[in-house]
């Protein structure tokens, strides 16, 4: 299986992008913005990630944010001097991990529609059977053993059977998926780009607080809210994301 999708030639701008999917998703849904960037000579990568239908979970998020590592050592193999992380819901949240935890320095953060929030104590509650048993099991040694485990996802949800130390690892509010938390750990002179789909988006009454205003201060970061929905936003943001990366090439 190619875990780093497709790799477009590089041009004079030498702009590197991994584009990160959703949760349950593919790499698919960046068809339309993968092509405009490319268009545009952008090195662009696609990978596909853990939390997509077809893998099911299979490694934990320190795993998952490896499969970044190696996109990206891609990415400056090909002459990539400018790297930057896009990621739609999930893939957002793994675009901010990255930048806190990740040991590749990258460039810019393009967060569209993000998701995943187990800080968040509605969510929490809304899976907080699955949340015990697994801390139950790592606890009492069993974290290496398979079990299933209720997923969330944009008020849907999903039985899906993996270990339950994988399963803490996406879910537990002090963890990496924590983007407030992982926001409080990443260096300044990283700009960020953060897009919400619209008033109907899961983190639109969050507002600035929850994410951008932790962010550290950089001349490009911007906070956007679209007249959009979360599947859409991807496509509905393509225009703006491209208009924000070349200003962050001129500035590079």
């Amino acid at each position: 299986m190619n875990m780093s999708g497709s790799l477009c030639a590089a041009t004079e701008n030498k702009v590197g992008v991994v584009l990160i999917h959703g949760k349950w998703g593919n790499p698919s849904q960046f068809n339309s913005l993968a092509k405009l960037m490319k268009n545009k000579g952008y090195m662009v990568l696609t990978p596909l990630m853990p939390w997509s239908k077809v893998r099911g979970y299979d490694v934990d998020y320190s795993a998952a944010l490896e499969i970044v590592t190696g996109n990206i050592q891609e990415l400056r193999n090909s002459g990539s001097t400018v790297i930057v992380l896009a990621g739609h819901s999930k893939g957002a949240n793994a675009a901010i991990a990255y930048t806190a935890y990740g040991p590749e320095k990258i460039d810019a953060v393009i967060a569209i529609a993000p998701g995943h929030m187990p800080e968040i104590a509605r969510y929490q509650e809304s899976i907080q059977s699955s949340i015990n048993k697994a801390k139950e099991m790592i606890d009492s040694g069993r974290g290496d053993e398979r079990a299933l485990f209720t997923h969330r996802n944009n008020g849907r949800y999903a039985d899906i059977t993996m270990t339950a130390a994988t399963y803490f690892s996406y879910y537990d509010p002090e963890g990496m998926a924590s983007m407030p938390l992982s926001t409080l750990k990443i260096t300044p002179g990283i700009p960020l780009i953060w897009i919400l789909a619209g008033a109907t988006d899961v983190l639109y009454d969050k507002g600035r607080d929850y994410v951008f205003e932790k962010w550290p201060q950089h001349p490009l970061n911007k906070y956007l809210v679209l007249h959009s929905n979360h599947m859409e936003a991807p496509d509905d943001a393509k225009e703006e994301v491209l208009r924000w990366i070349e200003a962050l090439h001129i500035q590079q």
